[in-house]
């Protein structure tokens, strides 16, 4: 029998998972535009979104062994991307 927890973390990882999907689809129309204006900073940005998606899986697969500042990293790495994205796009969050 699957407890409470096992499934909500199984939905969780789902949604996670359908959010890369967006953020892929979104970043490839974000690049066409970031490419004109700044190539170095989009090809960061780039990286470290796929960096971050990495590290997402990572932490999901070993998240009964990460410790608190793993998940403060992980955080901090989301909130640069995002970061990085909306300078990226002018300011705005569709271009």
């Amino acid at each position: 029998m699957i407890c409470v927890k096992e499934k909500t973390n199984k939905v969780v990882k789902m949604i996670a998972r359908c959010c890369y999907i967006v953020a892929i689809i979104s970043g490839i129309f974000l690049f066409k535009y970031a490419w004109m204006t700044s190539p170095f900073l989009a090809i960061i940005k780039v990286l470290l979104a796929v960096g971050l998606i990495a590290f997402c899986e990572i932490y999901f697969s070993n998240e009964k062994k990460m410790k608190g500042s793993l998940k403060f990293l992980l955080i901090l790495l989301i909130i640069i991307v995002g970061i990085i994205g909306f300078v990226l796009a002018g300011g705005r969050p569709f271009v």
